[in-house]
């Protein structure tokens, strides 16, 4: 069974792409709480650093996985 490969920058790039709505959402949600622009940045920051690096591993690991993938 053939099945498309997946390119790390491609991982990364969609890893990132997520991550600017997520931290946009995230700040959003602290500010909203907090009132606090310094604070709800710093939580925002931080939390895309890290989900950042959990969604590119997610990928990778998903990417050795050829379960449920078609070729046209």
């Amino acid at each position: 069974m053939a099945f498309v490969k997946v390119t790390k920058s491609r991982s990364f790039t969609k890893s990132l792409s997520y991550r600017i709505f997520g931290t946009l959402s995230s700040f959003a949600v602290v500010f909203v709480i907090t009132g606090e622009g310094v604070l709800s940045a710093l939580i925002a920051f931080w939390e895309t650093v890290v989900k950042v690096g959990i969604y590119y591993w997610h990928e990778r690991i998903w990417d050795k996985i050829s379960w449920g993938r078609k070729t046209n």
